[in-house]
């Protein structure tokens, strides 16, 4: 799905922010998501879509969404994101955090 116009795109404030800009803005990981998050400005859906049944419920109550999709990084990162309706702008995109495999497996229930 591709829209008219880039959507905005927010982080998380206690999750996917600090994380972010703790980032050393040369590393690989830094351009990875940079890329990344300007990519799903101009198509949203680029990453895959999580099945509403295999969210994990720690997403749909910290931050209270109902989409969630996944997007690869660079050394098996991924970015997890929802497609989000904020009161200020519409419809946007919310970065909720980037997890390295270790922590993505834990997160969705998988054996490390």
């Amino acid at each position: 799905m591709k829209f008219n116009k880039p959507l905005k795109i927010r982080g998380t404030k206690d999750d996917f922010v600090p994380f972010y800009t703790s980032l050393n803005t040369s590393s690989k990981l830094h351009k990875s998501i940079t890329d990344t998050i300007d990519l799903l400005k101009q198509e949203p859906t680029r990453g895959d879509h999580i099945e509403r049944n295999k969210i994990p419920d720690y997403y749909i109550k910290k931050f209270k969404i109902k989409t969630l999709f996944r997007i690869e990084l660079v050394d098996y990162w991924r970015l997890m994101y929802a497609i989000h309706s904020f009161d200020d702008v519409g419809i946007g995109i919310l970065v909720l955090e980037a997890l390295d495999h270790k922590k993505y497996n834990a997160r969705f229930g998988y054996k490390n």
